[in-house]
């Protein structure tokens, strides 16, 4: 995995990410999960934007640290973003060794129950991080502290569009 805000390895020339997943390198979890995904077959088609160390990256995005820190983001190819629950399978939906089950979550219509999952778990999260001392503000300055809130606004012009079936993304 590098170290750097985008991957080393980008897609295939003239053709974008297939998806760009913007996740936390800060969080122990995170960092596992996400290292697990860019070693299987398809992950060289994903941009991949550690947000942890990367704030300026967000900028071209709309995207606020705060906001992204909050879930997970991911902006697929038709520059739709896809948050939460609806993110992992857009994420998934990339991966052959997951792409099946991003594609019975949308056929079943489960990925409103398993967002609020989700999202009391990233709630849950960023508190314990901040309790920590791990919770930097934006902009680098002071550790957010406990009763502080994370702004879980969507980026400017967002909206969640989940993936038509059979759509397929730049390959």
């Amino acid at each position: 995995m590098s170290t750097g805000t985008i991957d080393v390895n980008p897609p295939a020339p003239g053709c974008g990410p297939a998806a760009t997943v913007f996740f936390d390198g800060a969080c122990p979890l995170c960092r596992k999960e996400i290292a697990h995904y860019r070693r299987l077959p398809g992950a060289d088609r994903l941009s991949w934007i550690d947000i942890s160390e990367a704030e300026a990256a967000l900028q071209p995005y709309g995207l606020s640290r705060d906001a992204a820190m909050a879930r997970l983001h991911v902006l697929d190819a038709a520059g739709n973003w896809q948050t939460g629950a609806w993110g992992f399978a857009e994420l998934w939906s990339h991966l052959p060794a997951y792409s099946w089950l991003a594609a019975i979550l949308r056929r079943t219509r489960i990925l409103p129950l398993l967002d609020r999952g989700y999202a009391y778990f990233a709630r849950r999260r960023l508190l314990r991080r901040c309790e920590n001392g791990f919770c930097a503000k934006p902009g680098g300055t002071g550790v957010a502290g406990p009763t502080e809130t994370v702004s879980t606004s969507k980026p400017s012009g967002a909206k969640r569009q989940p993936q038509n079936p059979g759509e397929k993304s730049c390959a």
